[in-house]
């Protein structure tokens, strides 16, 4: 594939440390003038982009001008992150170097979010899966004690159970999930919960087709092949089929492959980031665009390292994306008496691609399995 790579153009296939998948997208597009940084949810195939005209993703670009100079650079959060996360995937070293050449103080506000195959311990805990979410989050100013709805939309959901879904609630409050584990860990198996508690009900929205949208849509069941669900995992003791809801585009027909989360605070100010309050966001919600679906392949699961007995996260997959809170005084008044349902904040900000309230799964209703493609 490489070898017969247009000139200019090159592709990264880094190590994958164990069984797992290079799921990550994106792209870094040189030009004469700036960079363009894009984060897709969809793959590089015509099929994602929209060509067979029955499915929709999302993606994130952002234009940095060229500098005048290398020297000028001043590096941002975002740029750190992103440098760990190219290093880590052995991208060519020159080409790391060469981002010193543009301007990326338009990132400052937003959070680049990565996971890499392996186990984190330590300080590297903080910087992938999960905890890496929770770190961006209080590294932005957005982290909070209080609670948060989330919605989040996936075209696919891995073998999850409740400590996965109270670890990504946890993540959006910037609370990186290390104290929660010494406590889980402390438990008896049977003191152990099975069901989402009452804050994860009322507070926790997963998005995943019901088998009748999927085969009511343009495409019907043989253009959901990317929309991956087990059905020995949805009926599996602990999954968390209270949480889920259909997951309907708002343009009528079209199946979704997208990965975002919408995170809305229901406090008035966030607690202040770790840097001493210097990052100036203050609005009430962010949202998450990126690679990354539910599961624990793609965000992580915190445990015990065998050898030295510390807190260690375990991530199988490749992912990347991009935290982009809402500001402005606006959103703040938009944000205030809304209901679980109203997402409104994120206009003009990030599409909100599905239909809200999302419709519980009734009797009868089931999500779409994988083995049903056509």
């Amino acid at each position: 594939m490489r070898a017969n790579a247009p000139p200019g153009v090159r592709f990264c296939f880094p190590p994958m440390n164990g069984p797992g998948s290079m799921h990550s997208k994106l792209q870094l597009l040189k030009y004469k003038d700036y960079l363009r940084l894009v984060v897709p949810t969809g793959n590089l195939v015509p099929y994602d982009w929209g060509e067979s005209g029955v499915m929709e993703n999302m993606v994130f670009i952002i234009d940095l001008p060229r500098l005048d100079k290398a020297a000028n650079h001043s590096p941002t959060d975002f740029s750190l992150q992103l440098k760990h996360f190219l290093q880590a995937m052995e991208v060519d070293n020159k080409m790391i170097d060469s981002l010193s050449n543009f301007d990326f103080s338009r990132t400052a506000r937003l959070g680049f979010v990565n996971s890499r195959p392996g186990g984190h311990t330590d300080e590297a805990i903080n910087g992938a899966g999960h905890c890496g979410l929770a770190a961006t989050i209080s590294r932005l100013g957005l982290a909070t004690k209080g609670q948060v709805q989330v919605d989040m939309i996936c075209a696919s959901l891995g073998s999850i159970k409740t400590e996965l879904v109270e670890a990504m609630y946890n993540a959006c409050r910037g609370d990186d999930g290390v104290k929660s584990y010494s406590a889980r860990a402390g438990r008896k198996l049977s003191d152990k919960r099975l069901n989402p508690s009452r804050e994860l009900k009322d507070c926790f929205r997963i998005y995943f087709p019901t088998s009748k949208t999927i085969s009511d849509s343009r495409g019907g069941k043989g253009a959901a092949g990317t929309i991956c669900l087990q059905r020995k995992w949805w009926h599996s003791p602990g999954f968390p089929r209270e949480l889920v809801r259909d997951c309907v585009n708002t343009r009528d027909g079209l199946l979704m492959h997208s990965k975002v989360i919408f995170v809305r605070r229901e406090d008035e100010e966030a607690e202040g980031s770790s840097d001493g309050g210097s990052n100036p966001n203050t609005g009430p919600a962010w949202a998450y665009v990126g690679s990354a679906n539910l599961s624990e392949s793609a965000w992580g699961r915190v445990v015990k390292d065998r050898k030295s007995g510390k807190a260690k996260l375990n991530i199988r997959n490749w992912e990347c994306g991009i935290v982009i809170p809402v500001q402005g005084l606006h959103t703040q008044e938009a944000s205030k008496g809304g209901s679980a349902a109203d997402l409104s904040v994120f206009k003009d900000v990030v599409p909100v691609p599905m239909r809200v309230p999302g419709r519980v799964y009734g009797l009868g209703d089931e999500p779409w399995f994988f083995d049903a493609a056509g």
